[in-house]
């Protein structure tokens, strides 16, 4: 399988049109292997001489931990690049728009869906003989970056409207969205408005998207700013952002610190889009060293490699942090996570923790990735109300197991969650394309036919 897997690969460089903007790409790989390495690095598991199991994160120890997540708090950029794939898709005249917010849908969507399943019944199981409370943070920590597709689906459900709005008002588009974030932070963080500030998932995440569209349009009329001009931007963007933290009109974290109050992210704020500012103008002014060297058939061979099981590491990543953190404090009387983190023991630690977490996720994609690779990608037939049905319930599948969680404290489980995400996937077809040929391979054998005069007796 590893090996078709390679000569798929191989094919897949060796077709690879001129015209391709390798950037996109590049950059969705370094912004995956950031979010991978950096959640895997916020790990910090302490068994202490007690006896006692800590769980804590890194960044609660790390001096300046708030300013350091301005670094690793990378979505801006899948945002960015996801508008400029969106755009370039959607501006193609032959593309069918049902058709292809179904299929993308079925990509993005079909990985998740073994991830709420297993979990589920994980959690069934587990709950009998392990803390309640180490169940549900290790259900919560494995399933809680779901909240990006939720939001990302959310974006592509809309996003022919959002293109065409972008072909009659262009750059107004963007700024109507951020007007709406910092509108929304008023209401949210100023008035008090309660729950407000989750229309943000869609005013900040959409304002980035839209700006991919100003990519893909600027690359195709040949006026991208220079890298000079770029920088500037990218610089400008900084210092506003280091204005509004340092001022307090915004917390500094941009990524959730346990303990630390106030942050950016849940909900998202205003003062994500100045971090974008700063990343977007970084991606444009790199854009041709980036392009060089994904010219490199090596370099290019790993981007295509990566980009093709891009979402089952990204849906499996944590879940492999969980199953590892549990073997390792569980056996030999947690030798593994006996050096105190923050230690220098600790830190040469890591490379060891990282590797075994790589074959933990390797094993993982192996066993999943047919999600991903095997997806019907044919125009659909399905009735309209189906395809709307379904792409509401997968994006409330999805936004509930991020944010109701899909198992309580006590660990219960949020049944409702499985089974609808389950629905979901039959309504969008978001499951790999074997079982179809499965199905029609049967309806074509005496099995199939004498299923089907029973039925009509």
């Amino acid at each position: 399988m590893v090996r078709d897997y390679l000569r798929g690969v191989d094919e897949a460089v060796a077709r690879t049109p001129s015209r391709r903007n390798r950037v996109v790409d590049t950059w969705r790989v370094i912004a995956l292997l950031i979010v991978v390495f950096g959640h895997w690095l916020a790990a910090s598991i302490w068994v202490d001489p007690d006896g006692e199991i800590l769980v804590m994160n890194t960044l609660e120890w790390i001096p300046y931990a708030g300013w350091f997540t301005w670094i690793v708090q990378v979505m801006p950029i899948f945002f960015f690049v996801g508008g400029y794939a969106n755009a370039r898709a959607l501006e193609k005249r032959s593309t069918n728009r049902r058709s292809w917010i179904t299929i993308r849908f079925r990509r993005l969507y079909a990985p998740a869906v073994p991830v709420i399943v297993v979990w589920t019944a994980l959690v069934l199981v587990l709950r009998n003989f392990v803390d309640a409370d180490l169940v549900y943070a290790g259900t919560l920590n494995a399933t809680i970056p779901l909240w990006f597709l939720a939001v990302y689906l959310t974006l592509v459900s809309i996003a022919p409207l959002t293109f065409a709005a972008w072909h009659r008002w262009g750059a107004w588009t963007i700024a109507a969205f951020a007007v709406a974030a910092v509108a929304t932070d008023v209401a949210y963080r100023v008035i008090d408005v309660p729950g407000v500030g989750w229309l943000n998932l869609v005013f900040v995440w959409g304002a980035i998207h839209q700006a991919g569209y100003w990519w893909a349009d600027r690359e195709s009329d040949g006026s991208l700013p220079r890298p000079r001009t770029a920088l500037t931007g990218s610089a400008a963007s900084l210092a506003a952002l280091i204005t509004v933290t340092a001022t307090g009109l915004y917390p500094v974290a941009m990524i959730v610190i346990p303990g630390a109050g106030p942050q950016n992210v849940t909900p998202p704020s205003s003062a994500i889009l100045l971090l974008a500012g700063a990343q977007i103008g970084v991606i444009l002014a790199s854009t041709g060293p980036v392009a060089r060297w994904a010219t490199n058939v090596r370099s290019w061979r790993f981007v295509v490699g990566v980009s093709g099981v891009m979402m089952t590491v990204y849906v499996w990543h944590l879940t492999s942090l969980s199953l590892t953190i549990a073997l390792g404090a569980f056996t030999f009387d947690g030798f593994a996570f006996t050096p105190e983190p923050g230690t220098v023991a600790w830190w040469v630690t890591r490379p060891l923790f990282f590797a075994v977490l790589v074959v933990v996720t390797a094993v993982l994609v192996a066993a999943f990735a047919v999600f991903e690779r095997d997806i019907d990608t044919s125009a659909h037939d399905r009735p309209m109300p189906v395809v709307l049905a379904g792409m509401v319930a997968t994006i409330v599948a999805l936004g509930a197991t991020s944010f109701v969680y899909l198992v309580n404290e006590d660990a219960s489980v949020n049944g409702w969650i499985t089974v609808l995400a389950a629905l979901a996937a039959g309504m969008v077809g978001a499951y790999p394309d074997r079982w179809n040929r499965r199905r029609r391979r049967f309806a074509e054998t005496d099995g199939g036919a004498t299923a089907e005069s029973v039925g009509g007796s």
